[in-house]
């Protein structure tokens, strides 16, 4: 079990599921195609989208399936009465048990915990939408207050739907449409990459993009012209129309990347052709707090954002995230929760309501989610990213509240970590992204098998949930250690302790 706060004051309790879900066997319960849901929207006008409060909860287990949640605390064993988050076959049943409760409904379309009522006036979207209430009523199943009743437009499946037709959510497209032009060669190398990757469909490619490759001549000067505009605009425009129509039952991957200071993304999907097709693009940038995250932190951060913003696409779908950062195959993969750094761990709870397999990718073949971290979309942070963001920060804050020492000693253990040469190598390792071992000083590479581990707690170095304690304090707290262990004249207890202070250093 992880505790986790939450920024209004409330706890989470979360349990890693990943050894259960080995032994399940997820049901067949194939997802409505994005063609057959929006083929009901004919001639709609009004719509109303209803959101379930925590879904999963709302749904009780048999006796039989809550021993198999058990999980353990410092106060007993513990069961799931409902259906945890994190369980590999939710997702299908939920939405078997919310089209079975549904059904014979007209002009109700479910796709996963949202459900949308629509009608051609307001007379008739009323009284259908009494009579979904009604049933939903009947069962106990509730709402939170993301619910939008009587609009003339809402977004759904990624999609705008209005009166006026179905159109692409533009906010999937906007990290294209919305790119800034490039301001250097290096830049122009970036778009152009991206282009040449994704733009292998669009007619005529080579020739739109020729002003823009005559800047990468070394024998010419840096001259942004019209010409050049003319062509970054229609190359933009080629490629936000480029998309495909999402199908449920397509293999899909997402790829995601961070930048220094922003997050790109683009969601992907295998099409009849066997060519992988683009479905959404989506940036942003990073705010001052997210900027001095270490560097995992940023790609894990930009792995959680991504299957967030792209949810509706990818809630109850088996799916791939790709990344040109291998410690995360581990972090957001198959290590145990207990043992991920603080910022880490929020991430990956986040991630438990997805099904996913995480692959590593070179970065020189995440081409797109690159380009689009290098110029991402400048705007606030939305409602639920300033969320993501508050709350990681409480996490932050209350593993460094609990920390097992005096209120003085952690500021004095970052003081001496900032005077010992190795602690601040590390420290600078965090923040810019471990090289390869071989390219690491000597010193160095002992840890750098640590290196998913080491993260910083404001000017504190830990290691997961511990401090690293610098050489010059490592006496004081061996002695310490050597204070509490009832045979202190052992010669084993003592070079036990010594091996874990002074051979691994904070190990």
């Amino acid at each position: 079990m992880v505790v986790v706060p939450k920024a209004n004051g409330d706890i989470r309790i979360c349990v890693d599921m990943t050894n259960l879900n080995e032994a399940l066997c997820r049901e067949r319960h194939i997802l409505p195609s994005v063609e057959q849901s929006l083929a009901q929207l004919d001639g709609s006008q009004v719509f109303t989208k209803l959101d379930a409060r925590s879904g999963f909860w709302q749904i009780p287990l048999s006796s039989e399936s809550r021993a198999l949640t058990t999980f353990i605390t410092l106060f007993g064993r513990y069961c799931f009465n409902v259906l945890p988050f994190g369980i590999a076959s939710g997702p299908e049943h939920f939405q078997r048990r919310m089209s079975q409760l549904l059904e014979w409904l007209s002009g109700v379309i479910v796709h996963a915990d949202d459900v949308l009522v629509c009608e051609r006036d307001r007379t008739e979207h009323d009284v259908r939408l009494t009579a979904v209430l009604t049933r939903l009523q009947e069962t106990g199943l509730t709402f939170n207050e993301k619910c939008t009743v009587a609009q003339s437009e809402v977004l759904f499946l990624g999609h705008k739907i209005s009166a006026a037709g179905i159109e692409p959510d533009p906010e999937k497209i906007s990290a294209i449409t919305d790119m800034p032009r490039p301001q250097n060669v290096a830049e122009v190398w970036t778009f152009l990459g991206m282009a040449t990757y994704v733009g292998k469909f669009l007619p005529q490619f080579s020739d739109t993009t020729k002003p823009l490759r005559d800047l990468l001549a070394k024998e010419n000067d840096w001259s942004w012209g019209h010409m050049q505009q003319v062509a970054f605009d229609k190359i933009k425009g080629d490629l936000a129309s480029q998309r495909v129509l999402y199908r449920p039952h397509a293999k899909t991957k997402v790829s995601a990347d961070a930048s220094s200071f922003g997050l790109g993304a683009v969601l992907t999907q295998m099409q009849d052709n066997m060519e992988w097709r683009p479905i959404a693009y989506i940036s942003r940038s990073l705010s001052d707090t997210e900027q001095r995250y270490a560097e995992v932190e940023k790609e894990a951060l930009a792995i959680t954002w991504a299957c967030e913003r792209l949810s509706q696409y990818l809630i109850g779908l088996q799916f791939t995230t790709e990344t040109d950062h291998k410690p995360l195959l581990a972090l957001l993969g198959t290590k145990a929760l207990d043992d991920l750094p603080p910022r880490v761990l929020r991430f990956r709870l986040r991630l438990l309501r997805f099904t996913y397999k995480m692959v590593y990718v070179p970065g020189k073949a995440l081409i797109t989610a690159d380009a689009l971290s290098r110029a991402p979309i400048k705007h606030p942070l939305s409602e639920e990213e300033q969320c993501l963001e508050g709350e990681v920060q409480v996490s932050i804050n209350a593993v460094r509240d609990n920390l097992p020492a005096s209120q003085t000693k952690p500021q004095q253990i970052a003081e001496e970590q900032q005077r010992d040469h190795i602690c601040r190598q590390i420290v600078q390792q965090c923040k810019r992204g471990w090289p390869r071992q071989e390219e690491l000083p000597q010193l160095l590479k002992p840890y750098w098998v640590h290196q998913s581990d080491f993260h910083c707690n404001g000017d504190l170095l830990m290691k997961g949930q511990r401090i690293v304690i610098p050489e010059t304090l490592q006496p004081e707290m061996l002695d310490r250690e050597i204070a509490k262990t009832p045979i202190t004249t052992s010669a084993g207890v003592i070079n036990g302790l010594k091996s874990i202070f002074f051979q691994a250093r904070g190990r």
